[in-house]
This record gives C-alpha cells, structure tokens and sequence, in this order.
C-alpha cells in the first residue's frame, strides 16, 4: 500500500502513494503498481498518473525501497510526455514496469523512447487494449498487455486472448474481482491479474478457528477494553514472548527515535500512550494468526481501511458514526480472507456491537456498507464510481481525499513490524 516521505531535506516533497498488488497465475505476489493519492480522477487522466511519477522522482519514497528489498515490480503509469522526459529513471531499471495507454503513440519519438527504455532494461505494458491495427508498433514493444477483465463476457475475453497470443507478451488481467474470476481468467491463459480477488473470501477454503486463534482474538477483546488497567495490560502483554519482543524492537528503531532506550512494557506503553499501541497490538495479534500468503498486503489495507473510516466519521459527524467504532470495522473488515475463517465465526469473538457485527458478516441494508463500498473503491483506483459515490454520500470531497491520504500514510508507519528472529 504506501507512505508518506519523512526526510527533512528540503528537496524531498511529501508525497503519498497507494499500491495495487499483482499476482501471478499461482496468486504468488509478483509486484505493485503505484498511483498517487489526493486526488479522485479518472484513470489514464494525464495530470493524475504524470504527478505518480513526478511525486516519485522529487521525493524520498521509504515504501519504495521495501518493495525493492522484496524483489518485487513496480508498476509505474506514464504519459507521452512523461517518457520523454526520461521519468522513469526515477525507478531502478530491473524492477520497473512502464505503463503506457495506446494514446501515447500520437506523439513523435515514443516508440524509439519505448525502445530505448527496453534496451535499458526496463518492461513496458500496454494498458486499455483495443486490438487496434494503428497500436501494432506498441504491441510489438510491450512485454506486457493490460486487459479490463471487469466489463467484459467471457467469449468476448477468449476472443482477445488469441488476439493477444500473436505478440510476445504476457497478459495482465485488470479488475479481476473474485477468486472465480481469477480462476476463469487463469483458465484463458492470463499471467499477471489485479483487482479485488485478493481480498474476497474463498468459502471452499473456509475452515473453523483454532484453539490458538481464539485464544489470540481473547486477548484483543482484553486490551479492546474502554478503561483498561495498564498494569494488567503489561503483564499480559509480557507473557507473550513473540509479541513483547516485535514491540520493545519497533519502538527501539529509529522510527521514533525516542533519546532512551525502552527496556520494559510499562514504559513503553507510558511513552507510546495506551491508544497508539492498541492499534500496534491488533495488527500484530492479527498478523499472528493469519495463514494467509497475502497476509501482509491485506493487514496494510485493514488498517488503512479502518483508519480511513475512522477520519470520515470525524470529518462529517453529523452521520452520528462513532468513530473508534468505525476504525474497529475497517481494521477487521478482511478478516475472513486473511484466516479463511467465516465472518460469522469471527465476530463472536470481536469486540464490536450487533450493528457493526452485522455489517462484517455483509448484511443488507447496513447503515455502514456505503462506507465500507467507497473505501474499497478507492482502494482500488476506480475512481469514476468512488466519485459517483461521494456524490450520493453526501460526503466533502476534499475532506474524503485528504482522509484518503492521510489513511495510506498512516497504514505503512503502522504495519512496518518487525520480525522475530
């Protein structure tokens, strides 16, 4: 998902950049495609995806160099001008993936900058595939081939695909939305695939919770608590070795910088204060008891989620949303993707009202699901219907870009844990 720059150099502008995860056929995570964040346009808007790539080359991205250690692609989009520019050099050449939309050959000196960039080591992809003869220099270049998958019949998919098949590239399912899809899209021969699959329950795979689990989720429902005993708190916090030592190591780091080091659970929660680590505490008991390859990737979205509904309740209190409560619903809103555990099986054990239990388990006519609709939506970039959305919602535009924002900043700072030796 996403950061906000850090540095105190004054060249290094702030800047927030959400990811998407692409997966290949074997849901084995192959790389991210970046877009920035603060503003609620349409894809492929020149001014939205030139100022991703800006953004990136004029400020110090600390979630860039994650995913690089991880060994993962960046999907970066780029305009006519952007590649002309030369702007994906802001990006190391073997994990970079440079997507262009057919428009850009209108432009002189695309195709040999295209060029150029491949012999340089980078890939190219191709976005919103038309089949259209006049883009067959573009196909020839393109190590990749994007195709929305989320508008369109099957046969009419099968028809492109042999399309396809006379380029040598992969192709790259966009808008893929559920684990059905992903496995029809596979089927047809696709090798990279996006969209909200990833974070859609599975029920064939659904299983009940273990004895661990729930000992796990026993715990969050204790420093879930409104008026906790932080000596209780810290004792209970101490037995778990795992935990205890993951926490002493995160607020030891130089993320915090704090001028003394922290030996002990008491002071660290008289530092921290008792809120901020209660939101470490459930992304870490979480992470714990999640099987989930993705698990990562799906806890940084729960908890930008959680985060991003937690300031639209601020921001527009006249919904009357508590917005504690509302935090609690986004953070534990993927919960059954990441243990594979039914959402009826999970709320008995969450520490949430009938109301918001009932909007997890997807019950109609829940006052929470718009909300919990256009955070997905933004989270996946589908910006045209997030906008529709805010319209309906009644919500400040401004304000839901800005909570956006600020949810991604928070997120990253917060899921960086570290891990046991």
């Amino acid at each position: 998902m996403v950061t906000a720059d850090r540095s105190s150099a004054p060249q290094a502008a702030t800047v927030s950049l959400a990811r998407l995860p692409v997966f290949d056929d074997k849901r084995r995570l192959w790389g991210y495609e970046l877009f920035r964040v603060g503003g609620v346009t349409a894809p492929g808007d020149s001014a939205n995806t030139e100022s991703a790539a800006t953004s990136l080359a004029k400020s110090a991205y600390i979630g860039l160099q994650n995913m690089l250690d991880r060994g993962k692609k960046i999907v970066l989009d780029f305009t006519a001008k952007g590649l002309l520019d030369d702007l994906p050099y802001v990006l190391p050449p073997v994990s970079a993936v440079v997507k262009v939309d057919e428009t850009v050959l209108a432009t002189p000196d695309v195709v040999p900058s295209l060029k150029r960039l491949k012999t340089d080591g980078f890939l190219v992809a191709v976005d919103g595939f038309t089949g259209s003869p006049d883009s067959d220099p573009l196909y020839r270049i393109a190590d990749i081939i994007s195709i929305a998958v989320d508008a369109k019949r099957r046969d009419d998919l099968t028809t492109i695909m042999e399309f396809t098949r006379r380029y040598d590239a992969l192709s790259m399912a966009t808008g893929v939305q559920d684990p059905a899809w992903f496995e029809a899209c596979r089927e047809m021969g696709f090798s990279l695939y996006s969209g909200a699959f990833f974070k859609t329950p599975d029920v064939i795979k659904l299983r009940k919770m273990s004895p661990a689990e729930v000992s796990r989720f026993r715990l969050l429902r204790l420093f879930e608590m409104q008026e906790p005993d932080i000596d209780v708190m810290a004792e209970t916090i101490q037995t778990d070795v795992s935990v205890s030592y993951r926490l002493l190591a995160y607020l030891n780091s130089a993320a915090f910088g704090f001028p003394q080091k922290i030996k002990s659970i008491r002071q660290a929660i008289a530092l921290l204060g008792w809120n901020k680590m209660k939101n470490w505490l459930r992304v870490s008991l979480i992470m714990d008891v999640s099987p989930n390859k993705d698990a990562s990737d799906l806890m940084l979205l729960a908890v930008q989620r959680g985060k991003f509904l937690e300031l639209i309740a601020s921001d527009h209190d006249y919904w009357g949303f508590d917005p504690d409560s509302l935090n609690l619903l986004g953070t534990f809103s993927l919960l059954d993707v990441m243990l594979g555990v039914s959402m009826a099986d999970i709320v008995a054990h969450l520490p949430l009202d009938t109301k918001l239990q009932s909007a997890l388990c997807g019950e109609p006519n829940s006052e929470y699901a718009p909300l919990l609709q256009l955070a997905g939506l933004l989270e996946e970039a589908r910006w045209l219907e997030a906008e529709k959305m805010i319209q309906q919602l009644n919500l400040d535009d401004q304000k839901v870009r800005g909570a956006f924002q600020r949810a991604v900043d928070w997120a990253i700072e917060l899921t960086t844990l570290p891990e046991d030796d």
